[in-house]
């Protein structure tokens, strides 16, 4: 493989992992196990594009925290304002006119989402995150179950290495 194609694999890599919490717990189990079962961090930091420090103070976590030392330690983002129960609930609602909520209008718009958002659900949302949420709902399936949301984190267990105290 020329250089191109590992640089290519490297940010594809880099990409998948970048997308999710848990996809970054699993890639740091990996380093930390690649050096429990031997290599050198030097050597896995140079096939993963990563800096040898930021796999040794990955290792240093695992060693003083478990595997809890390989979750973020923040959560990146602020938290929805809507619940998934809700927004399935209101994926439902928009279903319906919103004359079936007491607003006036034949179709839902931003300005009546955002008034029945904050006389239903206590929530106050901008004019522009109410025209996100209302082209989010259209352009989902019809079933409310498949918004986007968070997975279980993985478990990954460390401990049935034999190389495990190499670490």
């Amino acid at each position: 493989m020329d250089t191109s194609e590992i640089a290519k694999l490297r940010n594809a890599v880099r990409q998948q992992v970048s997308a999710s919490r848990e996809q970054r717990f699993c890639y740091r189990a990996l380093c930390v196990l690649l050096i429990a079962e031997g290599h050198r961090p030097n050597q896995v930091a140079d096939w993963l594009g990563e800096h040898t420090r930021t796999l040794e103070r990955w290792r240093k976590r695992f060693i003083d925290n478990g595997l809890d030392g390989l979750i973020d330690e923040t959560s990146p983002g602020r938290p929805p304002k809507l619940s998934n129960d809700e927004w399935k609930r209101l994926q439902l609602e928009l279903g319906q006119a919103p004359a079936t909520f007491g607003l006036e209008g034949k179709k839902w718009q931003g300005k009546l989402l955002r008034t029945h958002l904050a006389k239903r659900y206590q929530i106050d949302f901008s004019l522009r995150q109410c025209q996100r949420l209302l082209k989010q709902y259209r352009q989902s399936p019809a079933d409310p179950d498949t918004r986007p949301r968070r997975q279980d984190m993985a478990t990954f267990r460390l401990s049935d290495t034999p190389e495990r105290s190499r670490i």
